[in-house]
């Protein structure tokens, strides 16, 4: 069944292409208006600037337009458009980051482990998966690479790569105003001001503040969960002296203080002691009783100096930032009245980061760019897993199972990327990066429950690497090119520094490794009307590491072999002056080859406990995953133009273990996102639903046996909506 599926949907994505000879005869007609093109998408997915169109790899990219039209306003709507990307919900979402591109995804519950997706603002690594979940201020553009992206971009982007590119100070007064209100009191506010302060510097900054209450309530007090509170901060200061040289410095800041509900527990060992609120919440989503606060208090914050310099035969650019992060959270582990499983935990993260690049062509088919890059972050993190004075038997007192820990990575790395025109029509790309890198971990478990027992160890290793890309693009005439790429990613090693079993010897993980072939097609037709861009892919999957918690406490393994073929298509069209349609499909098939001593959640039924994993899907890798978007703007007079714009999403059953437990999955979802209003040159006013149908959907569902807790699960947002001012001056 699942490969017919895959053969139909692939058969689905092959149609626009059998338009082709239409759509090419189209190229000689005249569009009628400057209006009726797609506007052309220079990124900088190679670390240099290039048409989307040229570049041999699959890339995404959001313009701040597309995103403002789709009405994205946070990085965990972005995926939703982008094809086999996705973000997961639960703690994953908030502080986790469990993001998945083509059918790999990490969980990082805790500091010993890294995640496979590289998320990079501006050119600065951001590091640990809580920068992930940022508001969308002042951006330009956002660029979603998928696949390994090691030679240029480094270690842990075995996934893909996340580009951010923020809108630079310009000489010209710039001001945006937004403002947001919707149901759950739902309030944004955002602002952006840019412009000269001489004729040498130029300065920008922009402020959010997003406000709404809880989608979760609370059955008896009232103290609803999954709110939001979240403040936002960007400055950047831009000198030019001269014509060759460009200084960037640029503050970022984030505060996140809100009451997420993490997840809800859906199944618990304790029901008979649970109160008739207690019931209630166990057996209806968006429901909850919880004794002890849910509460995430959560910073980011960091300075960057980013130079350009042109020089007689070449440029270069450096790169340098430091960065700190740190969240402090509280959970009730069960959600009922009983005060049995309250949790506390921190992390902080410290980061030094240096990149210097030099580019220049040697001749007119050759050119060249070189660089060595430098990685140095802190991680320490602070647990306490109590079980609470229910099962202590004295009230007000709680037995901890207290975890300490600290992971210290230090990275360097030198790379090339060379690209020849070995004709004018085909272009050969080689490059690499040799990376070593060494982490020095320790780890206290002190249990006072003696459930788990104690555990302490303090490790090192150093790990080398060497990363290489080749690519091929045929350049078949100025509107297509077709493209083959090669390409090896590496992800660090890791360290169990979650609660454990004493005396397991799961408490160290190798380094993964990816290699991917990919194959790439990319057009523009209808005289610049059409973009219709499509891959296919293969991906060897080596060592991957595998967190989930088990009835023992947390399981840490390198699952020794997986394999992910695919295809992905991307379709823009600007159908005259007035309509544009956008369309992805992503068709995965990653299952593990061999996964021996897989474990399995504690309280799966016994007779669908393999041994062996192989076969089964991988985490978080639907088969099949649609974004379709219609938008709709027509002039009415002196107030501007009208705007409809509607979107669907849609994302397949997934699996969020690997033993592929149906009680641990999500199913399908079909989500759609209606927007209507005026827009003109001076302001917009926009209302908008997301989630028009109220569909409910498990966004991520795990096992807590260990603690009594057979199934907890995450939710998709309810349907919200709400109306957008934004003003320009």
């Amino acid at each position: 069944m699942r490969k017919n599926r895959i053969v139909f949907w692939a058969a689905v994505a092959i149609v626009p292409i059998g338009l082709w000879p239409q759509l090419a005869a189209a190229q000689g007609q005249d569009s009628g208006s400057a209006r009726a093109g797609l506007d052309e998408i220079i990124i900088t997915a190679r670390k240099k600037e290039e048409s989307i169109q040229d570049a041999p790899l699959a890339v995404s990219a959001l313009s701040d337009a597309q995103l403002k039209n789709a009405g994205v306003d946070s990085f965990d709507q972005v995926l939703s458009l982008v094809p086999n990307a996705s973000q997961s919900g639960g703690i994953g979402g908030s502080i986790q980051g469990l993001v998945s591109i083509r059918g790999i995804s990490t969980l990082v519950r805790f500091v010993g482990l890294e995640t496979g997706v590289g998320f990079y603002v501006d050119g600065v690594y951001m590091g640990r998966p809580e920068n992930f979940n940022q508001d969308l201020i002042d951006i330009e553009r956002i660029e979603v690479l998928r696949g390994p992206q090691g030679a240029v971009f480094g270690k842990n982007t075995i996934a893909g790569a996340i580009n951010i590119i923020t809108k630079m100070p310009g000489d010209e007064t710039t001001a945006i105003v937004e403002a947001q209100y919707g149901n759950y009191d739902h309030t944004r506010l955002r602002g952006y001001l840019s412009g000269a302060l001489s004729e040498t510097v130029s300065a920008s900054i922009s402020a959010g503040y997003l406000s709404r209450d809880g989608f979760v309530e609370h059955l008896t007090d009232g103290k609803d969960l999954d709110d939001a509170d979240q403040t936002t901060l960007r400055a950047k200061l831009r000198f030019a002296p001269v014509d060759w040289a460009d200084f960037v410095l640029a503050a970022d800041y984030l505060k996140d203080d809100s009451n997420p509900a993490f997840f809800e527990v859906t199944d618990f060992a304790f029901a008979p002691f649970a109160t008739p609120e207690d019931q209630a919440s166990l057996s209806s989503p968006f429901t909850t009783n919880n004794e002890f606060e849910n509460s995430l208090d959560r910073t980011v914050q960091g300075l960057s100096l980013t130079s350009g310099i042109d020089l007689a035969e070449g440029s270069v650019d450096v790169v340098l930032a430091y960065r700190e992060s740190d969240w402090q959270a509280s959970l009730d582990d069960d959600k009922t009245s009983l005060e049995i499983f309250p949790d506390r935990f921190s992390q902080e993260t410290e980061v030094l980061s240096a990149e210097v690049r030099y580019s220049r062509p040697i001749n007119d088919k050759l050119d060249v760019m070189v660089g060595a890059y430098y990685y140095d972050q802190n991680s320490s993190g602070i647990g306490d897993f109590a079980l609470g004075d229910f099962l202590v038997g004295v009230p007000g007192v709680n037995v901890p199972i207290v975890l300490t820990s600290s992971v210290e990575s230090d990275s360097t790395a030198l790379f090339f990327n060379t690209n020849y025109s070995l004709t004018d029509q085909l272009s050969l790309e080689v490059g690499g990066r040799w990376l070593r890198e060494t982490k020095d971990a320790i780890h206290v478990q002190q249990d006072f429950s003696g459930i788990f027992g104690d555990t302490s160890f303090q490790r090192s290793r150093t790990d080398n690497d060497f990363s290489p890309t080749v690519s091929m693009s045929y350049f078949v005439n100025d509107a297509n090119t077709l493209y083959a790429r090669y390409g090896e990613g590496f992800k660090s090693a890791g360290f169990n520094t979650d609660f454990v079993t004493a005396g397991v010897s799961n408490l160290e993980v190798a380094p993964e490794l990816a290699t991917s072939v990919e194959l790439g097609w990319k057009s523009t037709l209808a005289n610049g009307r059409v973009r219709l861009n499509t891959a296919i892919f293969t991906t060897e999957y080596e060592d991957l590491q595998l967190a989930q918690i088990v009835g023992g406490g947390v399981s840490l393994n390198n699952a020794a072999e997986a394999t992910i073929t695919g295809l992905e298509t991307e379709f823009v069209a600007a159908l005259g002056e007035f309509v544009n349609l956008n369309a992805s499909l992503g068709l995965l098939d990653a299952t593990y080859d061999d996964f021996a001593g897989c474990p399995a959640p504690g309280s799966t039924p016994p007779a669908i406990v393999a041994a062996n994993c192989s076969g089964n899907t991988l985490n978080l890798a639907p088969e099949v995953s649609i974004a379709l978007g219609m938008q709709w703007t027509y002039p009415v007079g002196h107030l501007g133009n009208l705007f409809l714009r509607a979107d669907y999403n849609y994302r397949d059953d997934v699996f969020f273990e690997p033993q592929n437990d149906p009680r641990l999955s999500g199913g399908s979802r079909d989500l759609i996102d209606f927007r209507a209003g005026l827009v003109n040159d001076t302001w917009e006013l926009i209302a908008w639903a997301r989630n028009l149908g109220d569909e409910n959907y498990v966004n991520f569902a795990d096992d807590r046996s260990a603690i009594g807790i057979p199934t907890t699960q995450a939710f998709g947002a309810p349907r919200t909506y709400g109306v957008t001012a934004r003003f320009r001056f």
